[in-house]
């Protein structure tokens, strides 16, 4: 375990300490599956609504949890239990939050950029999405044409693009464009991820995205998110 008592940089941030969001992240991996929930509703007592939550203490947790992998501080097993831990978490008290409950299909495309060469990012979120019980489909490179073609066949909750270099940029947003153009499912959510994101999150806002995820873990809660927040428009 990592120990730090240093606060988050984000000024939006500052409702949970670095240590606070480390233990929760402990907390979702352990074998009391009630540890990660009660954890949560202490959190609530103290008077943080669900949004903060969500926003400052579960994403924040996802993203603690990708450098737990990669520290190798845990396994792949570790991270997907606790994944699928926060999902729960989303679902459980985002219908609390006036969400229908509705029958909400865990569809996701996953999609490179032509030009891309690395897809070692991809395929780890493709892996932990279907660990936390995710329908996945992964398209490498299609053009934009055979992207609109995928969405206008099959229905998908989400759709994430990947991308490493800022070349692609424009064509991503092409894609993105298509995909709201001819999607089966009119509330898609968009995520994009990749270091030509990360780097620079702003963007994902230009290109149309609805969310940048940092790595695996993060991209499993946000297409979480996107997907509860379509409950409420149908």
């Amino acid at each position: 375990m990592i120990h730090t008592n240093t606060r988050l940089n984000d000024e939006g941030a500052n409702a949970f300490t670095k240590d606070e969001i480390t233990e929760f992240g402990n907390l979702t991996m352990v074998p009391d599956n009630l540890a990660a929930r009660a954890y949560f509703e202490k959190m609530r007592s103290r008077g943080h609504s669900i949004d903060t939550i969500f926003v400052h203490l579960l994403a924040p947790t996802a993203r603690r949890l990708g450098e737990f992998w990669d520290q190798d501080l845990c396994d792949f097993i570790d991270v997907a239990i606790g994944v699928s831990r926060l999902q729960e978490l989303l679902t459980s008290f985002g219908a609390a939050e006036d969400i229908p409950l509705v029958d909400l299909q865990h569809r996701a495309l996953l999609i490179t950029d032509p030009g891309e060469k690395h897809f070692f990012g991809i395929s780890m979120v493709g892996k932990l999405m279907r660990a936390a019980g995710w329908d996945v489909t992964i398209s490498m490179g299609p053009s934009i044409k055979e992207i609109g073609k995928i969405v206008d066949r099959d229905w998908y909750a989400v759709v994430g693009f990947a991308l490493s270099h800022q070349d692609g940029i424009k064509g991503i947003g092409r894609g993105i464009n298509e995909v709201r153009r001819l999607s089966k499912n009119p509330y898609i959510g968009v995520m994009v991820g990749g270091p030509a994101f990360t780097s620079q999150p702003e963007t994902a806002i230009q290109v149309g995205a609805d969310g940048v995820a940092d790595d695996a873990p993060a991209a499993v809660i946000l297409a979480k998110k996107l997907l509860l927040a379509q409950a409420r428009l149908w």
